[in-house]
């Protein structure tokens, strides 16, 4: 049996993801160099991966920087000094044709059956406004019309959260994109110039490094942090909270400050909170599977990205990854197709999905079988969190816990929220604050 050592940090950090690295850094720039990231991955960075060979980088994920934070804008151009900058084009595959993106507020598009439907859901019955919407079904109905929602609105959105609507939460959806009015669903259905990205949704301007693909970012912030404070390939066996200690094979660390990144559930059961495993139980989230083809050619409006709602296809969104990094693969096209499955679940069988994925393309007349110069698949769990009905709550209630025991949680998955990469920064920065209160 290997001898059990303890090792003293005053910070240590589980997961060296972007929330994790950014916590790090914020507790070196205010002095705390005692710390510790713990990964248990073969190399940080956590979904912000990146394919580098002699043909070029290529993103496991589709990730792109925006922000309207002027802290989380300036932090990035420090990491990240030399970035692209894009003005969003997106479209919807719709029908044999595309759709520009927002599709609700590019009704007059669609074909005079679609419209005559849309229309028919803004003037019928809707339900009545009246108090707060139950779920993000009564949200959408009261917001589009039954048109609308069976159109567009549903199919895209359980295809992504594979999740019926009336069983998730809609307050996620004001971060994400603002639903039009009535008179602007007029202005749809007619035909009048749609408001701008900018005034519908977040993302109007993003950027993305000119180097190294997404991954550029996290290495930056390694070397902020310092290789020396990171511990790859380290698998965490349990949490004694009271005594501050860390468990894992043959080793302890004992620690001041506590900060987790890792899912809401894992660090619950690390630390043996018995009493939170049915609100831990409820959390859900997605896997993605994302397939990638360099390509000879591909036949693609210029979009950044396509929304794929028909749920015969297997795929919810396609990326042009060139478009947004001119390095990705240079002198070839690069697309992303990606596919979303409950994380609880069994991941499917990746080398049949590449399969129909890329027979589905080809048939859709994206590209030949003769243009693929070299496909790969990725796939990540958890990817998205599942915004549930008690999602806020259920939420809330497992952070104050762990709180109360002297674990700071942060992150996309360590504060169970829907966050962007700024988002993901910002938590990673209040977490290294409160953990230099603590």
């Amino acid at each position: 049996m290997r001898a059990r050592t303890t090792r003293r940090v005053h910070t240590l950090i589980l997961g060296g993801g972007l929330t994790g690295l950014a916590a790090a850094w914020r507790l070196k720039d205010r002095g705390q160099a005692d710390l510790l990231i713990l990964e248990r991955e073969a190399r940080p960075g956590g979904l912000l991966k990146t394919r580098r060979d002699g043909a070029g980088c290529v993103d496991d994920l589709p990730h792109v920087f925006f922000t309207r934070d002027a802290a989380a804008a300036a932090a990035f151009s420090e990491l990240v000094p030399h970035s692209y900058r894009h003005r969003h084009r997106l479209g919807v595959m719709w029908k044999g044709g595309y759709v520009d993106f927002p599709f609700q507020n590019h009704v007059h598009q669609l074909g005079l059956e679609d419209r005559r439907l849309v229309l028919k859901g803004l003037l019928g019955p809707r339900p009545a406004a009246a108090g707060a919407p139950r779920s993000l079904e009564d949200l959408a109905r009261r917001a589009l019309g039954d048109g609308l929602v069976e159109l567009f609105f549903r199919p895209y959105n359980e295809k992504i959260w594979r999740t019926p609507l009336a069983k998730m939460d809609h307050r996620w959806l004001a971060a994400k994109i603002r639903l039009p009015d009535a008179a602007e669903l007029a202005d749809s259905i007619l035909g009048a110039p749609p408001a701008p990205l900018a005034a519908v949704a977040p993302h109007e301007e993003f950027r993305y490094p000119r180097r190294g693909g997404i991954e550029s970012l996290s290495d930056a912030l390694v070397s902020r942090v310092g290789a020396d404070a990171l511990r790859c390939g380290a698998e965490v066996k349990g949490i004694d909270a009271r005594r501050r200690l860390l468990l894992m094979d043959g080793e302890n660390i004992r620690y001041e400050s506590l900060i987790s990144t890792l899912p809401l559930a894992s660090t619950v059961r690390l630390a043996g909170l018995g009493r939170l495993r049915p609100t831990a139980a409820r959390l859900r989230a997605t896997r993605v599977v994302c397939i990638h083809y360099v390509l000879k050619s591909a036949d693609l409006p210029d979009y950044h990205w396509i929304y794929v709602p028909d749920p015969a296809l297997p795929f919810y969104r396609l990326t042009r990854l060139d478009r947004i990094n001119p390095a990705a693969a240079p002198g070839h096209q690069v697309l992303l197709a990606e596919s979303a499955w409950p994380a609880q679940s069994a991941a499917p069988d990746l080398g049949r999905l590449a399969e129909e994925t890329t027979q589905r393309l080809i048939g859709l007349g994206v590209f030949r079988k003769t243009a693929v110069v070299r496909r790969w698949t990725s796939s990540y769990a958890p990817a998205y969190v599942v915004p549930h009905l008690t999602h806020g709550p259920d939420a809330a209630r497992l952070r104050e816990e762990l709180l109360r025991s002297g674990i700071i949680t942060a992150g996309r998955f360590g504060d169970w929220e829907f966050y962007n990469m700024d988002h993901s920064l910002q938590s990673g920065f209040r977490a290294a604050v409160r953990a230099l209160r603590s």
